[in-house]
């Protein structure tokens, strides 16, 4: 089964047993909004221009006017063109708020595709024996499994990963989520390891400059959306 890097992080980013995130909704939405963007980079939809390039402001993400592999990522190549990367997650997130809930929205559409996909299921249920709720649980454990198993393969056996598990790596790092997937494995060890594979030159330098923006990009957004609830911002 071929996922987009974004549902493979909300696979990973799922408890099996309850069906619910392992990360707090700010860094749920943030890692979802800078996967989906990566994933454009990845394919070839999206670049960083560069220093040299007339009439173009550099470090911005520009439309390469390439085929989008993901029609879900279609519209975010409009929504984000011409902006840095951390105005560009901040703005797929939906932290801005000024049109909707494109984070949740960008969520809630991921979920779909993975139960139609048969990799997700919906469980409802009530809080309290009161109020409704839901969770996605697995449907077919092997889809997360074999996901999982390539993210093991590079921070816990040292492996040397594809481009795609270097971006998700380094995304699943980037929230802090690499410990809860391996309790058992040493937390500095794995820390360390994320942040090279975040580091390295796995697709070549553009596509590795450009992992490494949305990356920070996706820290930051985290780092003001939480500051901005904090305040009552």
């Amino acid at each position: 089964m071929a996922l987009t890097l974004a549902e493979e992080f909300l696979l990973l980013a799922l408890r099996d047993d309850t069906g619910k995130p392992m990360v707090d909704g700010t860094r749920l939405k943030a890692a979802l909004a800078g996967a989906a963007i990566v994933e454009l980079a990845l394919d070839g939809a999206l670049r960083l221009t560069g220093p040299d390039e007339p009439g173009r402001e550099p470090g911005r993400l520009a439309a390469t006017g390439g085929p989008v592999a993901h029609e879900r990522f279609a519209g975010l190549v409009e929504l984000v063109a011409g902006r840095k990367p951390k105005d560009a997650v901040s703005r797929a997130a939906g932290f801005n708020g000024w049109r909707g809930d494109r984070g949740r929205d960008l969520r809630d559409a991921l979920l779909a595709d993975l139960a139609e996909a048969g990799a997700l299921r919906e469980e409802q249920g009530k809080v309290l024996g009161l109020f409704p709720s839901k969770a996605w649980k697995p449907a077919d454990p092997g889809v997360e499994a074999e996901v999982l198993e390539r993210v093991r393969a590079t921070v816990v056996a040292g492996a040397d990963p594809d481009p795609r598990t270097a971006a998700l790596v380094a995304l699943v790092h980037t929230v802090g989520l690499l410990p809860k997937l391996f309790p058992e494995a040493d937390r500095r060890a794995l820390k360390r390891r994320g942040k090279e594979i975040g580091e390295r030159d796995w697709g070549g330098e553009a596509v590795r400059r450009a992992i490494q923006e949305i990356q920070g990009a996706v820290l930051i957004a985290v780092t003001v959306a939480a500051s901005a609830a904090a305040s009552g911002g």
